[in-house]
């Protein structure tokens, strides 16, 4: 290992996450492929890869991957063996299983993210987009990701599952339990992993009368699609069922949170764009490639190094974490012309804002299109626009990476 003279970056802290692009920065330019500060306390460090070639290789690369690997030095798990109903949930989701196990689930679940499908379900997202502003746009002002920006896509999910979507309350109650209990940061305090832990359960209560229901009575839901998979050839286990009910309603739905959240700022903070999105809403599919690009709403994925790998001139050893920096990625001048220049029209907007690989965002074409729907129905509905403050409100999340509440205000307006 080259040991660089450049501080350890700790991406887990309040200063990077209001603020990753200048660290991303630093380190792209100074230690692209550093040995900085692991989330889990146990390990001696995690290695974090900055520029958009190495990002590429490792999330295409087979030698890494998302399960965890056992070592005798320190539990690697995803949460600690001691809460055994969220760590069975968290074990049995799609994003941390790999083959054969992640292609029998993938192939599932991805049967209800088609283009054909979400193409169909594009009433439905204009539908709540249009009933989420009814509520909000006499008032004048509203916290863009409690009243818009959250709700959406939980209902969205919910409608597609067959679960009741004004049941969305809760889904967001229990979901923030288990986010800030598993997503990598620094370890959380025994508290977060008890909530967690009682969401797990309340989830599995939730689910198992809805797949029984479905046994007797199918309908035309992922559900219903699931427990039919399951029962005729035994490929799926009702356990697997909620968890992956579960995982689509919590971070399967948060990348379009942030998504929406983070391109209504970037918009506001752009005026140009702002008004050329309002006057032309059919440059919306090519903004929202933009938006993923300028400020990725997941910004960091994790793998574990299934071998010695060389990356940049370093060497990750077999059973390293590696920390891929997909918003440092999308930053790379050495990939993009003037990444730092917000435009809604650029040409090349291939980014990797939904990761890569065989763990690419399986619901990456339904997030664009909810994306697409929320923000032109916004612009179109809430004329004037404003962020009600520019000191943005950040959850301290590098992974879910995004405001905790965003007000802003328009002209009050008669609902249409």
């Amino acid at each position: 290992m080259t040991i660089s003279t450049i501080e350890r970056l700790n991406p887990f802290l309040p200063k990077v996450t209001s603020d990753p692009y200048t660290y991303y920065r630093l380190y792209r330019e100074q230690d692209p492929v550093h040995w900085g500060v692991s989330s889990n306390p146990n390990l001696s460090g995690a290695w974090y890869v900055f520029r958009y070639e190495d990002v590429m290789k490792v999330m295409e690369d087979r030698r890494f991957g998302r399960e965890f690997i056992k070592r005798e030095d320190v539990e690697t798990t995803p949460v600690p063996t001691a809460y055994q109903t969220f760590l069975t949930m968290v074990s049995k989701w799609i994003v941390f299983r790999e083959p054969p196990d992640h292609t029998r689930l993938k192939s599932l679940v991805a049967k209800a993210f088609t283009p054909k499908v979400v193409e169909n379900l594009r009433p439905v997202v204009y539908e709540i987009a249009d009933s989420l502003l009814d509520k909000v746009h006499a008032r004048g002002e509203m916290d863009l990701v409690e009243e818009y920006a959250f709700p959406l896509p939980i209902m969205v999910i919910a409608t597609m599952l067959g679960a009741n979507p004004h049941d969305h309350p809760l889904f967001r109650q229990w979901a923030l339990a288990l986010q800030n209990a598993s997503a990598s940061r620094l370890k959380p305090p025994p508290e977060v992993y008890e909530k967690a832990e009682k969401a797990s359960q309340e989830f599995i209560d939730y689910f198992k009368p809805i797949i029984a229901d479905r046994r007797a009575n199918l309908q035309e839901d992922l559900i219903s699609n699931l427990v039919k998979a399951a029962d005729e050839s035994d490929k799926l286990t009702d356990e697997e069922i909620v968890a992956t009910c579960t995982h689509l309603l919590t971070a399967g739905h948060e990348t379009t949170v942030n998504l929406i959240a983070k391109g209504v700022i970037a918009l506001l903070q752009n005026p140009q764009a702002y008004k050329l999105l309002r006057s032309h809403p059919e440059l919306a599919p090519n903004a929202i490639e933009e938006i993923i690009r300028y400020d990725t709403p997941i910004q960091m994925i994790t793998r574990w190094a299934y071998a010695d790998i060389e990356i940049g001139g370093q060497l990750i050893k077999r059973g390293d974490s590696v920390g891929i920096m997909l918003g440092s990625a999308n930053r790379d001048p050495a990939r993009f012309q003037n990444p730092e220049v917000f435009d809604i029209q650029r040409e090349d907007i291939k980014h990797c804002g939904f990761g890569g690989g065989i763990h690419y965002c399986l619901g990456s074409t339904l997030a664009r299109a909810e994306g697409q729907i929320a923000i032109n129905v916004l612009l179109n509905r809430l004329p004037e626009l404003r962020l009600a403050s520019e000191n943005i409100d950040w959850a301290n999340n590098i992974i879910f990476h995004g405001p905790n509440h965003l007000p802003v205000t328009f002209t009050k307006s008669v609902g249409v």
